[in-house]
């Protein structure tokens, strides 16, 4: 009786292909993964800030419009880091600078305060230019303050720690992440998606800050 199955060579010869077809697919898929936690990670960012916002206007009766102070210490300071740790779940011990770095052209800046939210994630920003000044309060055309931007991370102090953009820029870059203009295209051959993003605060709200926040916020 004649039986049917495979031979060596042909058992050697399928995993050989399918080792293959997985070296060129497992790349796009973990990037792809890693994009949707980021995209995802945003988003809930975007929440937690607003929410904070909105919640201390309600409460105390200013938002991120009416930020007096640049201290980065007092939890009863007209400054962002004391709405933040009235309203948000901020994870005190390790506030602070230096734990994390963003990407400005390529080169590592180490002067941003980092805020870190218990859930790992964290908040990088000057704190000098969260003050409340003529261009951080006037109105833009919805009516809502022009604001000033910062930097969320998605993932706090977990690499890679690069500045998402549209510029095709693989180690980041700023200028992407700050200029509000959502008028700008994000193409796929240019976007670069990673771990942090630009935010913009305006009075009570946050909102994506640059194309490629703006995509990932709306995708």
């Amino acid at each position: 009786m004649k039986k049917n199955g495979f031979t060596l060579a042909e058992v050697l010869i399928t995993l050989a292909i399918i080792g293959v077809v997985a070296t060129m697919t497992l790349p796009a898929l973990m990037t792809n993964t890693a994009e949707q936690q980021a995209k995802t990670g945003l988003k809930k960012g975007i929440n937690t800030l607003t929410e904070a916002g909105q919640m201390n206007q309600a409460i105390e009766g200013w938002d991120y419009a009416s930020l007096m102070s640049d201290n980065t210490s007092d939890v009863d300071s007209y400054s962002l880091y004391g709405l933040l740790s009235k309203r948000a779940a901020v994870d005190y011990p390790r506030c602070g600078t230096g734990k994390v770095q963003t990407y400005k052209e390529g080169a590592a800046e180490s002067t941003n305060f980092a805020l870190f939210f218990r859930d790992g994630s964290c908040i990088l920003y000057n704190p000098t230019n969260t003050k409340s000044t003529t261009e951080n309060t006037k109105l833009g055309s919805d009516n809502l303050a022009i604001g000033f931007g910062i930097i969320y991370d998605t993932n706090g102090s977990k690499g890679p720690n690069i500045l998402s953009n549209c510029e095709a820029a693989p180690l980041g870059k700023a200028s992407d992440n700050t200029n509000p203009d959502t008028s700008i295209a994000c193409s796929p051959d240019r976007r670069v998606i990673k771990d942090q993003f630009g935010v913009r605060l305006r009075g009570g709200h946050a909102v994506p800050n640059g194309a490629a926040s703006r995509w990932a916020f709306e995708n």
